[in-house]
């Protein structure tokens, strides 16, 4: 383990799709990396791809509360934290469960909270960073994906209101859009691979790199992708809406 106190991170979600990404990319960059998944069979091949010392792997399911405070008494304290677990939970409104709506919220809303605020006096102490994954779905609205949608943009507004409310902890939220991961075929929407055209997709790799540059100057949050830069002052439009759902429709 790097012994420099400075250079310990958290990745939650880092078993696979920009959490694994951002683990491969910070261990090349000198920093010691905890992962936390819930799938073990992931968290394992995770830990083979990485094939660093500098890493090591938590399993927890983080739609608990207990699991949260679990990792916080198990885990070494951060001073980056990558909150980056979530799922691509899709149906019409009505159709979820309050398993699902509670579950989903928790994972990808309130436990990033609760995580956070147990972890702040630390970071403020230490100058930390956090960065949040968020979506492009959190400033357009996502046709069967409501409440996949409406977690994302509570975390944004969080995570923006607290990187202008404190002084040493810089908060970065990232909204990508499509990203070459394995997470849409295990949501059941691998249709979308071949549906979406070749333009919209960035790969994981970008989304770090640029996420991890915004962080570093201390942005409140960034686009990655160029297209996605480009079109994100448009997509409250009726017309970009027409066309954003006619592409992205769920079957």
């Amino acid at each position: 383990m790097d012994n420099n106190k400075n250079n310990i991170a958290l990745v939650t979600g880092g078993s696979s799709g920009i959490g694994l990404a951002y683990a491969k990319h910070l261990i090349a960059n000198g920093w010691y990396v905890q992962i936390v998944s819930k799938n073990e069979e992931r968290s394992h091949d995770a830990m083979l791809e990485l094939g660093s010392q500098n890493a090591k792997n938590f399993l927890f399911d983080l739609t608990k509360e207990e699991s949260i405070k679990c990792l916080y008494e198990d885990a070494l304290k951060p001073n980056l934290i990558i909150a980056c677990a979530g799922i691509a939970i899709n149906g019409k409104a009505q159709s979820y469960t309050k398993a699902e709506k509670e579950d989903s919220y928790y994972l990808m809303c309130g436990g990033v909270i609760d995580m956070i605020q147990m972890y702040l006096p630390h970071l403020d102490k230490n100058n930390g960073r956090v960065v949040i994954i968020s979506s492009i779905g959190a400033v357009t609205p996502m046709p069967k994906s409501s409440i996949y949608a409406s977690a994302k943009a509570a975390i944004h507004a969080y995570g923006r209101s607290v990187n202008k409310e404190s002084k040493n902890v810089k908060v970065t939220v990232s909204l990508p859009g499509y990203v070459r991961t394995n997470a849409h075929k295990r949501s059941g929407l691998d249709h979308l691979e071949k549906k979406i055209p070749n333009w919209m997709w960035v790969s994981a790799e970008q989304v770090v790199k640029e996420t991890e540059k915004a962080s570093m100057k201390g942005l409140d949050d960034v686009v990655p992708g160029k297209v996605y830069k480009l079109t994100k002052p448009f997509l409250n439009l009726n017309l970009a809406n027409k066309i954003w759902s006619r592409l992205s429709r769920r079957s």
